[in-house]
């Protein structure tokens, strides 16, 4: 029994597929699979249901996973000791990022933290909001900058530092006819051709929540990530419905950002694991990152 093969078990059951835990890992499929083969032959159980399309634990596989999630947090523990006897070992804060480094100017806090606290180096992980999410679960970060969803506040044990207050903006062409609009409405925005997030993303939730609260049927020509979108707008194909932030960060000569009204707010703030929580060096990374976007 290794490492990887406990990794590969666990990252099946939280991804649901053996595809998703390839690309999550970098590792090939069918390298999985063999690995995941050997250890059901070095356990004597079958841990998946091989007889349906969706992936499934068997009785077995759920009897044995959590005790599969303790062994391998066990050797995180271990390793992380070891790490900390060796000569010149540095602490490490482990920090997940969705892709919004360049929008929020988060390099320049992370550079100058590293440079004041030279006995401690950051790990930093970007991910896309399905793996960060997954990633949450596992508790194995120090800070996750997202997105988070207000109605999983309630149930998370973790602590939500906001950073950044945001709103979405509907971007659109100098010619089109609404950039001479001071607002936009939702009933302005019923015939509009529009562009959005991937449905994956926080963004995209809150867009879609918009419509559903204002009986509004969108007109939905494309979703892609916010450089994809904002460059349709440049090429006229339609209005896209992006963060200000983003669409600063990105703006264009014939680009005009016009507000929604009622709004749809956002905030982008520092998830904080359970464990990271009283660690004063985290607590400063954050403080510098809340400067860094509201000084």
């Amino acid at each position: 029994m290794t490492e990887d093969q406990l990794r590969y078990f666990i990252t099946i059951v939280d991804t649901g597929s053996y595809m998703e835990t390839a690309l999550e890992l970098n590792i090939a499929q069918s390298s999985i699979s063999k690995q995941i083969q050997a250890l059901e032959r070095e356990l004597g159980v079958q841990l998946f249901n091989r007889q349906r399309r969706r992936i499934e634990l068997t009785d077995e596989g759920k009897q044995l996973l959590p005790q599969a999630r303790h062994i391998l947090e066990e050797i995180h523990r271990l390793t992380n000791m070891a790490q900390k006897l060796q000569p010149g070992y540095k602490d490490t804060l482990s920090i997940l990022t969705l892709p919004v480094m360049g929008y929020f100017g988060f390099s320049v806090p992370f550079c100058r933290f590293e440079l004041e606290n030279p006995s401690i180096q950051i790990n930093l992980i970007e991910l896309e909001e399905p793996q960060l999410f997954r990633r949450l679960l596992s508790n194995s970060f120090d800070i996750a900058l997202t997105y988070w969803p207000e109605n999983n506040l309630a149930i998370s044990k973790n602590l939500f530092v906001p950073i950044s207050a945001d709103e979405i903006v509907l971007a659109v062409h100098k010619d089109n006819p609404l950039a001479k609009l001071d607002h936009v409405t939702p009933e302005e925005l019923k015939n509009t051709p529009l562009m959005l997030m991937e449905t994956y993303t926080c963004v995209s939730s809150l867009c879609m929540a918009f419509f559903e609260e204002h009986d509004l049927v969108p007109d939905i020509i494309f979703r892609g990530r916010p450089e994809t979108i904002f460059g349709g707008v440049e090429a006229k194909h339609g209005a896209a419905l992006i963060t200000r932030k983003q669409a600063s960060y990105l703006l264009a000569n014939n680009v005009v950002l016009i507000p929604v009204l009622p709004s749809i707010t956002t905030v982008l703030g520092a998830v904080v694991s359970k464990h990271s929580q009283s660690d004063p060096k985290v607590k400063e990374l954050i403080e510098m990152l809340k400067v860094r976007n509201n000084g």
